[in-house]
């Protein structure tokens, strides 16, 4: 009885937020001056880094750790946020086929059960050079953000 209680309420909110907003019908989670692509290229024609947020609108953690990435987002123009959103089994298929799209599917498939996970991720490779979990710390990403740019460039670099 308790299951059916906790799916009714589960569904009810669903229904709710996707009413009450139709953007959250959508696998983002919008955020001020971010779009939902990291294929974004910035004035030099050099990719943006990926931020890649394993995330679920129910996750406590995905919560907690919001006001780092709007701070990151604002700090670091060479960043760019994909919230891969696993809320729910459709927005977990579109986040999956965001991933593929992105090269990104293996730090995904590692990941999706991991709320509040971010990856940073070289986006021509879609190397993850780190996996934080419910981090707030925006010190401890800074370091992997000027790693993942460094690695960037050095895709760029015509062999000699």
């Amino acid at each position: 009885m308790l299951k059916r209680i906790v799916l009714f309420l589960m569904l009810i909110t669903l229904i709710w937020t996707t009413l009450s907003s139709p953007s959250s019908a959508f696998f983002f989670k919008k955020h001020k001056g971010s779009k939902p692509s990291a294929k974004v290229e910035q004035n030099t024609g050099e990719k943006k880094i990926i931020l890649a947020e394993i995330y679920a609108n129910w996750c406590p953690g995905c919560k907690n750790i919001q006001p780092t990435i709007d701070s990151l987002i604002k700090n670091f123009p060479q960043v760019e946020l994909v919230q891969l959103d696993v809320s729910t089994p459709s927005k977990a298929e579109a986040s999956q086929k965001l991933a593929k799209d992105l090269m990104i599917l293996d730090f995904y498939n590692a990941n999706k059960s991991k709320t509040s996970s971010i990856g940073i991720i070289v986006p021509t490779s879609g190397e993850p050079v780190s996996v934080l979990h419910n981090e707030t710390n925006e010190e401890l990403y800074k370091g992997p953000i000027q790693d993942a740019q460094i690695k960037e460039k050095e895709l760029h670099i015509p062999p000699s």
